[in-house]
């Protein structure tokens, strides 16, 4: 991302999943002087149970000193970040504008729940310009988590080295959507970056864009099954 802190770049678009209480927002904010920056939040939703879709457990966000004005700015928004609809929502009226920079960060450091983050990858890292990044924190071996690491991991990197060896057997992508936009993956401790290759982004539907079955569980992805490569 260092390259991205320099105020010679041409400006860009960034954005969060899990604003919180705003102090990584902030921070992103000083380190991309160029960058548009973008953040999404379920706790400034409407007070409520989460069986009428609201929130009971308090308002973290309106802590955060600048929350109104990042209210103001249309750079905080308050909504459900693994419910496409609302995803497609924010893009269509808030980011994808004639006069937007490209997307070029998508950081999710939000519920750190694997079908939500899985969710992120694929509504957004089709909306990233070429050799962009999309990071995905926290993929440490807790429960919430552990579907993202052991099911969804395995089969987008497969899916990066397609095509193996003809003289095998037949090659089938977990991640159809997805494949052609990937150029590679880095992993460390608790954290992955995947990053675009050059081809332009794509405008999928909202629906195109939902988490697909096997997306947690490889089985259901045909070259994952074992005796698919013997």
């Amino acid at each position: 991302m260092g390259p991205y802190s320099r105020s010679d770049i041409e400006p860009f678009q960034f954005i969060e999943i899990g604003f919180y209480k705003g102090a990584g927002y902030d921070l992103y904010k000083q380190f991309l002087p160029n960058g548009e920056c973008h953040s999404i939040e379920i706790s400034c939703i409407e007070a409520g149970p989460r069986s009428e879709n609201k929130w009971p457990f308090g308002n973290f966000a309106e802590k955060n000193p600048g929350y109104k004005q990042y209210l103001d700015e249309d750079r905080l928004h308050c909504g459900d970040a693994s419910d496409v609809k609302y995803l497609d929502h924010v893009w269509k009226t808030s980011m994808k504008r004639p006069d937007a920079p490209p997307l070029k960060i998508v950081v999710d450091d939000g519920s750190h729940l694997s079908k939500h983050m899985a969710q992120s990858v694929f509504f957004w890292f089709p909306k990233i310009e070429p050799r962009g990044m999309l990071i995905v924190e926290d993929i440490q071996p807790i429960s919430d988590a552990n579907a993202f690491r052991t099911q969804f991991l395995p089969q987008i990197m497969k899916d990066l080295h397609y095509c193996g060896d003809p003289g095998q057997a037949s090659d089938d992508l977990c991640f159809p959507i997805l494949f052609p936009l990937l150029a590679s993956i880095h992993c460390e401790m608790h954290i992955c970056i995947f990053e675009r290759n050059d081809t332009p982004s794509r405008n999928y539907t909202a629906e195109e864009l939902i988490l697909p079955p096997n997306a947690l569980d490889m089985r259901q992805c045909k070259s994952m099954l074992p005796g698919a490569w013997t």
